[in-house]
């Protein structure tokens, strides 16, 4: 009988949150749709482009949807019960609240690993491909972002600049990158590379193969020629182009927990790298935290109207997600320790929600 009822539980429960996840994905691609309308038009953005724009963009949507789906469903679900008079048929049965609220719970913590996997190798790709398109139809209207990405362009001494078309992360390789040394406001010497890579043993940047232009005071060209294998001996290393031309979002856990290393290595002190990689595994928890607060408020109060805990879950949602972005702000000045930023709000709000839904009545 159990058994029946657990599936029976699970069976509405599953209903009400594909509707809310739909809901939410309708509701969140139309606002981003008049949002992003000018820049459309203005980029003349091909439709399919715009479609597939909308396709990377869609698990990013169920990611941040999915909590807030979780809490609806769970209130609407228990308190659709509540109404149709079923919880009290259960609990004339012998059957407690706490024990058909057992496959929600569990269903939480599955939900929280879920979130975490979804994030980490589907939203991140997603995100980064996603910025691709945005750099190449958006750079009229997304200049600042553009030139972060691409086009980085770093002074290396005083009489030499180093120009980088794009730079890779995740094999620390710089694309399309010219080397030029000045004398007296002329250009003397360039050296023009498809790529070159980090080799962490000799602590240098490697290039396979380059080509080096030599002029005169005149500007006569004097030497061109193509050669292989050099070391250039810069003075930045890729930390620093990857605190400055990647967002902590376009990474995932695996890669910013590697980076936050690296960063540590090197002595540099940038706590967002550190807050959004703790942000990662405190927002995943955030699935198991909305059932529990879902369960108290639908269950807690078995004569409430339906709406006004629809309206209490909402509240919950915006008060859940201030308290998190508020730590992560004081994270990121270095006011909070970066554990602590993120992780304070769920321990909180998951020792409120325990502390409610052990005060039901069961």
């Amino acid at each position: 009988m159990l058994k029946l009822l657990d599936r029976y539980i699970i069976h509405q429960y599953v209903n009400k949150l594909i509707s809310s996840l739909l809901a939410f994905q309708v509701i969140f691609i139309i606002v981003d749709i008049v949002d992003h309308l000018d820049k459309f038009i203005d980029s003349s953005m091909p439709q399919g482009e715009i479609l597939r724009y909308y396709m990377l963009t869609l698990p990013w949507f169920i990611s941040i949807s999915l909590p807030m789906s979780l809490l609806l469903s769970t209130v609407f679900c228990m308190g659709l019960l509540q109404r149709r008079n079923e919880i009290a048929a259960i609990k004339a049965s012998g059957i407690s609240i706490r024990r058909i609220s057992i496959p929600l719970l569990i269903g939480g913590v599955i939900f929280s690993i879920a979130s975490f996997y979804l994030d980490n190798l589907v939203v991140a790709p997603a995100l980064n491909q996603r910025s691709l398109l945005e750099d190449k139809y958006f750079q009229k209207n997304n200049r600042d972002r553009r030139i972060r990405k691409q086009d980085i362009y770093r002074q290396i001494n005083d009489h030499q600049i180093l120009v980088i078309k794009r730079f890779t992360f995740k094999n620390n390789t710089a694309l399309n990158i010219s080397v030029q040394s000045f004398h007296n406001g002329n250009i003397v010497q360039r050296l023009d590379a498809p790529a070159m890579k980090w080799n962490g043993e000799k602590k240098s940047w490697v290039v396979d193969q380059y080509r080096l232009r030599e002029w005169d005071s005149m500007g006569n060209l004097q030497y061109s020629e193509v050669q292989q294998d050099t070391l250039l001996d810069l003075n930045f290393t890729p930390v620093d182009l990857t605190t400055e031309a990647v967002k902590p979002e376009e990474m995932n856990f695996w890669q910013l927990a590697a980076f936050v290393e690296k960063l540590q290595l090197y002595g540099v002190k940038d706590p967002r790298w550190e807050v959004n990689l703790h942000f990662k595994t405190a927002f995943a928890c955030s699935s198991l935290i909305m059932i529990l607060f879902g369960l108290s408020l639908s269950i807690g109060k078995p004569r409430s109207n339906m709406a006004v805990g629809m309206g209490i879950s909402i509240f919950v949602i915006f008060l859940y997600y201030g308290v998190l972005k508020f730590g992560q702000s004081l994270g990121y000045e270095g006011d909070l320790n970066p554990f602590i930023s993120v992780w304070a709000g769920n321990f909180i709000f998951l020792t409120l929600g325990i502390f409610l839904f052990y005060r039901t009545r069961t």
